[in-house]
Order: C-alpha cells, then structure tokens, then sequence
C-alpha cells in the first residue's frame, strides 16, 4: 500500500488477541493522519522479541489477553527499559481497574466502543514522550530519587488531570468542590471556577436531594469506599446517569474525598432499548424461541406458546426444540445447517399440541462467541396460513385494482415502489416491472420538491390531497388529481403509502377552455356597454359635422371640420374592432375583390411604413370574389401588416398574394374551422423576428402581446380572428424564430363572379317633403342632433326620451307620424318593446331602429314587421337621410 504523503509514519505495537479490533484501531488512526507501521503480539514472548527488534513510538494493549495482560505488560516495558507510552484499549474493564493501571504506569485509557478521543490521547503522549526524553537529557544528572518523586507525582497529576472520567475532590463536610479535573470540567460544561464555587448538591437535580441526603444520613460523608449510581444535572440542564465512586483522601491537610463519574446514560438507555426490544418481541407477530448451546429453550415469546402450545418448560421436559418437527430429517439438516453456516431459512412443518401439524416458515440463526463456539440459537417462525390467505386477499384485491380507472401505486416512506396497477401503466406509460423498485420522484417528477412538500403534509395529517403535475413516460406532462393515504403498521408507524391518481390533464384544459369562454362574454357585456355609451357621445358629433359642412365655406373652416370628423370616425371604428374581438360584429355585406383589398393595403402601407420596408404585391389576378364587409375585411389585412411591420425593426421585405383554393374533406378535418369549398386565401408574409412555437399558441387571444408596455393593445390579432370567424373563414400561421412569420387568411369564396359592390356613390343628401318622423331616444345630444338635421333637410320633427313617451306621442299623432326612428337600448322601456308597442298600435308602422350592437339589429327584425331598416350608431346625417328615402320613397 503506498504511504499517504500527508499521513506522519507512527511505529506502533498492539498487544491484542483480536485481529478485527487490531484493524479497527489502525483504521481510527489512518482516519486521524498517522500512518502506523506496526506488529501485533499476543503473549510475552512475542512483546518481548518485538521491544528487541524495533524502537516503538507508542504501545496499545489491551487489558486482558488470554495468555497476558495489561499489568504484565507494564512490568514488560519496565524491564526492558522501554519508554514508550503505553494506552489501554480495552472493553472490559471497570473503571477501579483502569485507575489501577494508571497508577501502575499506563499512560492512558481509552473503550474500545468510543474512540473518540484516540488522536487526541496519541498526539499527547507524542508530545509528552518528545517532552520526556528532552527532560531527562536535561536532567540526567539529579539524583534518582528526586527524579523518581517528580515522576510519583507527575504520574499522580496526570491520573487525575488526564483520566478521561470526570473527577472531583470535595470537602467532606460541606461537600464543596476542593479541585476538578479536565474531564468533568469538559462534560459538565462547567469552568473551573464555576466548579469550584458548587457543591456537590448542585450537581444532582432538585428532586434528588431528598434521596441524597437521605442515603447520607444527614451527616458528613466520613465513610469508607462508597459506589452509587445518580442522576447528575449538567449546566444545559440535561440530565445524565452517572456510577459513581468516592474514597476519603487528605487535600491540602484537610479532610476530602475523591470521586469518579462514569456517565452511563447510554448504558441506561440500552437498558431501556433491550426493554422495548423484548416488549417487541413478546407482541411480534411471529413465533419466537431462543436456545442456548446445549439446546434448551429457555425463552419463547407469547405467539410460540399461543401457535404450538407448550411453554419453555413443557418443551423442555417432551425433549427440546428438535422434537417439533414433523420430520426428524429436516431437523437434522436444519441443525447442521446452522452449525455450519450460522443460519437456515425454509419452509418446515411443527408439531403443536395434539400432534397438529403446521407449515411454518422458520428463520434459523446462531449466535457464536470469540472461539466460534454456538452459544445461543434463535428460531423465528412465521405462520404460511395467514400469509397464504393474505396473499390470497391481496392478489384478490389487485385485480380489482387492475380494473379501477385511476393510477394507482404504493411506495415506501424513501419513495420506492412496490405496488403499480395497469391504469397507471396507461397514465404514466411505464410497466410494473419498469418501476418496481424505482424512486416515485425519480419517474414522475421533474424535480423532487413537489413530492416533498406532499409527503411533508402526509406524514404530519396522514392524509394528502391536491394537483401535481407528473411527468409521462415520453416527457409529456400529465396533470392528476392525487389522493394519498398514509398506511401505517401493527404499531401505528407509518409504513408506505397509497396514492390514487386521477389523469385530469383533458380536463384542465376543457376548465381552461371555458374559463376563457366566460372571459370573453364578460368582456363582451362590458365592450356592449362601453360601446353603446361611446355611440350616443360619437352620433351628435358626425352629424353636427355634416351639417356643419353644408353651411361653411372657408377653406379653413372646413379643414378643420373634416379632422373633427375623422377623429369621431376613428373614435367609432375602435368601438367596432373592440366589438369584432368581443362579440363578433356584422357589418353590410357585398362582394368584395380581394385584390382590388391587398391594392389598397400595399399603398397605405407603402405611403406609411418605414422606407427601409419594401411591400410587395404577388400572386393571381384573376382570384374569385368574395362576399363580405369591405370595412372590416380591410381592417384585417391592416392589422396583419401593423404586426409585420413592427416585426421588422431593422428593415425587410412585406409581401401580400391573392390566391384561389379550393378546400377538400381531408384538408377540411386536418382544420377544424375549415369547410369543404372554394375559398380565398390571403397572404401576409414578413422577414422578421419571427415566433416560438409557445408564442404562436398565444397570439390570438385577447390582450395578450409580445410588445413594450405603450406600443401594443393585444387586441389586433384578437379582432383580426373574430373578423375572419364572422365571415365563415379561418387564419393559420407559420413562423421560423429568426426567418419570418407567414399569416394566411381564408374566406370562403363567391366563384361564379357577381358585380362587385362599390358602396353608395350618393353623393348629395337627400331631402324630406315636410313628412313627420318620431324620434325615440334616451340620449338627449342624440335626439337635438338628429332632430336638427332631419329638420334642415325638409322633414318635421317629434322627440320622446324613452319608449313610454314614444309609444304614447305615436297614439297622439299616429294619423301624421310617416316614420319611427328609435334607439334600441333605452330606460323605462326599451327598443323592442317599443316596437311590439307600436306595431300593435299600427301593424303598417314604418320604423328605423338604431344601436351600437349589432346584435340589436336581429332583435329589431324579430320585435314586429314595422322595422324596415336598421342603422349601426354612430350614423351620420347622410345614412339617416338616404334610409328615410328609402323607407318613405323606394320607387325614388
């Protein structure tokens, strides 16, 4: 073995008969940094021949060897002159011995079941050999007495400074400490000083005094060698079990005593442990029995009297343990068995009383002393009926587990499982024998503190319940539903769990689903709102502005008329998109080209986006037609090219293309927003940043946005979709992260190419012939303007503020009033009851209705045949006109 470079070489020679605690003591001092060459010797001969052959640095013997002991040793070393140190390592010797030793030479004494003072006890006797060897150079010319009286009484010091049991001396009548040695000082915690200012009595706890003074008889401790076994209190307060032993010593002239503390607190607690230990045993669930070496039984445990019915005696007197077995054959082979090898393990049939024969499983071990001699046997026996009918059970209940829906598995407290049905198999991908044996946080968990904090909450509840997210055996994430149980043995100790889990990942996702559903129809309410409130604020200003127009004629004037109207024009398509995302919006329907659309798109574009992005129209020009709102479909077109544009920071190339598609049935299930038919498929495409997958997942919901706080609404895409959606079309997208990002939308087409509506080509208002026309609205800037404008161009004019009034000044004036024209969403009585008010007043009543959401439109139609048309607020003074022509005058 090569040396450790760092490890200081020690010659060492060990008296001892035990190779194992031989190596034992070696390993302790290569643990603390010595490299030891050493010899080993058993008797005196070989101590002998080693002190001849080799200088030792240090010496360990133990106390009693079977051929030498400690004492001779030391009259060895005497002999031979040797001055090394001399440590006892021994087990079994009391602490009278050990201070014998002391006192006849040894340096040290050390258990051998503690160790832990070993390097420190080595380092010292180093040190103070080293110390030895320069002081007699120094002083080997004092006379030998004086010389041997320092060494009395250094040896002296040393037993009570340097013995590793606490020591004290204290005055016999006021049992007050005199002096302490190191030891005590270190395991009581006390300093020197704090010792010396106690007393003996301070030591013991409270309600110990009583029993103290009570064993001293009240008087001085004058007597002879004393033993006792106490409590001592140390100065954290925690309370040790000491043996104690005192003798009466002169100190300084007056009268002491000396005591040693030997803790025994572990000794105690193995007591105890041994106690709980056979208590364990006496209510084990198996059959116990214990021989000794000639085979007698002498102990069984409650369960071997109860399955076989004799005790220890009657055993004894029908023969001993061999006579159980059925067979005589196995007894034999089991015996030999043991003999050989120490243990033996099988299934065996014994003989209860009334010659019952049972089929145990026995456990067979022996116990051997130094020698190798069998001086105890034990016999474990384990009753197969019940196992055999649990096993039974169990494998009855498994399959009933087999067939449950959920994962169902047990583990252990460390995670290990034993236990995996074939539903877990389904959820988690792996197989029993996959798992079997495997960490639960190592297969199902991508990070162990999840199962943690569980098995947290389980131990202190012994119930757990809530959502985790697991992991599938291909990395997909599944999310279950757990219900955990904590089962717990015969004693009431927790043993393993039980952990039923549900798969609720669909369902997650349905629950998500419908929560965004229920977002969007309480952001739908909320925009209805808004919107109605921002058309009655918005209607006035368009039409003032109309009329204003036809009365001015400064250049000037009417520049700044016109920006009024096209800020109250922007202001009403922010209220439709917000509709359009909200809840879908129907506008006026015609066909539409959609290149004559992406024409119009690349010159906005063109004229406003940056120079350094270059729009390109590509693709057919002969594409089918389509039949939509040319509005919204426009508003579509410019969002996508907003997104690619801001897409673009540093420049890039913007193309749109026009193409024909016709749609099959396998396209149409690969979407499910797809229809079988023609379509128009219209596309954005940029170079830009591009998108991640996880991105793309997310862009069309409303408000959400990958841009800077101020730069984006999150509503563009969101709009975008309900705009395609309410024209029967769907959008995908394509995107590559630094390669650019593709939109296509795709409307279903009109291929047989009808005339393409222009819109309305009116270019003068018309005008009334003095017809009276009833306007019904709440708002009263709504009923002034409308009623100015009407009055301006050639109508007469009577307003109501609800539709009570309404209904109540058409009965007054039903033989005059031409037409109604009523908002829909009112107080008191609102749009459509008005109009089923009016309708049965009149079944021929002429009605307008009016209101910000579309959606009123249909109520409007289904509320009576009176409602001829329907005019989305804010209208302006020329829409309300040419529907009043239309209404009073259709021939014109």
């Amino acid at each position: 073995m090569l040396m450790n470079k760092t490890a200081r070489p020690l010659q060492v020679l060990l008296i001892e008969d035990s190779e194992d605690d031989a190596q034992l003591l070696l390993a302790a001092l290569r643990h603390g940094g010595f490299e030891p060459e050493w010899d080993r010797a058993e008797n005196e001969d070989e101590v002998r021949k080693a002190l001849k052959d080799r200088e030792w640095e240090i010496i360990f013997c133990d106390y009693s060897l079977p051929r030498f002991d400690a004492p001779s040793a030391i009259r060895v070393l005497r002999e031979c002159e040797c001055d090394a140190p001399l440590i006892i390592v021994s087990g079994a010797v009391g602490e009278d011995v050990a201070v014998e030793s002391l006192r006849q030479g040894a340096n040290d004494y050390l258990p051998k079941g503690n160790l832990r003072r070993l390097i420190p006890a080595v380092e010292r006797e180093l040190r103070e050999a080293k110390m030895r060897r320069l002081q007699r150079l120094s002083e080997a010319k004092k006379h030998f007495a004086e010389e041997a009286l320092r060494s009395s009484e250094e040896r002296y010091r040393v037993l009570f400074e340097r013995n590793p049991i606490p020591m004290w001396v204290y005055d016999r009548a006021t049992w007050r400490f005199l002096q302490v040695n190191e030891a005590a000082i270190q395991h009581y915690g006390y300093s020197r000083d704090e010792f010396l200012s106690l007393s003996v009595m301070d030591l013991r706890p409270r309600e110990d005094i009583p029993l103290l003074l009570q064993a001293s008889g009240g008087k001085s401790n004058d007597g002879p060698l004393t033993r006792g076994t106490w409590r001592h209190q140390k100065k954290d307060g925690s309370i040790i079990f000491v043996a104690v032993v005192t003798q009466p010593i002169k100190y300084g002239g007056q009268k002491a005593r000396i005591a040693q503390a030997l803790d025994i607190t572990e000794h105690k607690l193995a007591e105890q442990e041994l106690t709980r230990i056979k208590m364990a045993v006496d209510f084990a669930a198996d059959a116990i029995a214990i021989m000794d070496e000639s085979g007698t039984s002498v102990y069984h445990n409650r369960v071997f009297e109860e399955l076989l019915g004799y005790s220890p005696q009657q055993l004894n007197a029908a023969g001993g343990t061999r006579t159980l077995f059925v067979h005589q054959q196995v007894a034999d082979d089991v015996f030999a068995s043991v003999a050989q090898s120490g243990s033996w393990a099988g299934d065996a049939y014994l003989s209860g009383t009334g010659n019952r024969p049972i089929q145990l499983f026995l456990r067979v071990n022996a116990a051997r002393d130094t020698e190798g001699r069998v001086i105890t046997t034990s016999i474990v026996a384990t009753d197969l009926r019940e196992q055999k009918r649990a096993q039974g059970k169990i494998e009855e209940q498994a399959a009933l587990l087999d067939h449950a829906q959920d994962a169902i598995f047990v583990h252990d407290l460390s995670g290990r499982i034993n236990y995996w049905n074939k539903s877990a198999r389904r959820v988690f991908g792996w197989t029993k024998k996959d798992v079997t044996g495997r960490r639960v946080q190592d297969i199902l968990y991508e990070t162990p503190e999840p199962f943690d904090e569980a098995m947290t909450e389980l131990l202190r509840h012994g119930t757990w319940a809530g959502e985790l997210h697991q992991v599938h055996r291909d990395n997909k994430e599944v999310l279950v539903e757990g219900r955990w149980t904590l089962v717990r043995d015969d004693f009431g100790d927790p043993k393993s769990v039980l952990s039923i889990n549900t798969d609720i990942t669909e369902k997650k996702k349905l629950e998500s689903q419908f929560l965004r559903a229920q977002r969007m129809e309480s952001i739908g309410t909320l925009a209805g709102g808004i919107a109605h409130d921002l058309n009655n604020v918005l209607g006035p200003i368009i039409m003032a502005v109309d009329l204003f127009k036809l009365k001015m004629t400064d250049p000037q004037d009417l520049e700044l008329l016109e920006t009024v109207a096209v800020s109250a024009r922007r202001g009403a398509d922010m209220v439709r998109q917000v509709l359009s995302f909200a809840r879908g919006l129907e506008g006026q329907r015609a066909l539409v080209r959609p290149s004559q659309l992406i024409t119009e798109v690349q010159r906005i574009a063109r004229d406003t986006f940056p120079k350094f992005i270059s729009v390109q129209v590509t693709g057919q020009e002969n594409t089918w037609s389509l039949l939509g709102d040319p509005t919204q479909l426009h508003q579509v077109l410019l969002n996508l090219c907003v997104n690619a544009r801001d897409a673009m920071p540093n420049g890039g190339i913007l193309t749109l293309r026009a193409a024909n598609l016709h749609i099959d049935s396998q396209f149409a299930a690969m979407h499910p927003d797809a229809k079988p038919g023609p379509y128009v498929v219209m596309e954005i495409a940029d170079t830009g940043i591009g998108m991640t997958a996880d991105v793309i997942e997310k862009i069309f919901e409303p408000f959400f946005t990958t841009k800077e706080i101020g730069k984006g609404t999150g509503l563009g895409l969101s709009t975008t979709l309900a705009i395609v959606r309410s024209h029967g079309g769907f959008a995908t997208v394509e995107s590559i992260p630094g390669k650019g990002t593709k939109f296509r939308v795709h409307l279903p087409a009109e291929p047989d190419g009808a005339e393409v509506s222009h819109g309305d080509s009116q270019s003068e208002f018309p005008r009334g012939h003095e017809e009276l026309v009833l306007v019904i609205d709440d708002e009263a800037s709504v009923r002034s303007i409308t009623s100015q404008t009407l009055t301006a161009f050639g109508y007469r004019v009577v307003t109501a503020v609800d539709g009570a009034e309404g209904v109540a000044k058409y009965a007054q004036h039903m033989l005059e009033i031409a037409a109604v024209v009523t908002d829909m969403m009112m107080p008191v009585m609102d749009g459509v009851a008005t109009i089923r008010a009016l309708s049965r007043l009149n079944p021929l009543v002429k009605i307008i209705a009016a209101s910000g959401l579309a959606t009123k439109g249909a109520e409007a139609e289904a509320a009576g045949a009176g409602v001829k048309l329907f005019l989305p607020k804010p209208y302006t003074a020329s829409s309300l006109l040419v529907a009043l022509r239309d209404l009073l005058h259709p021939q014109s």
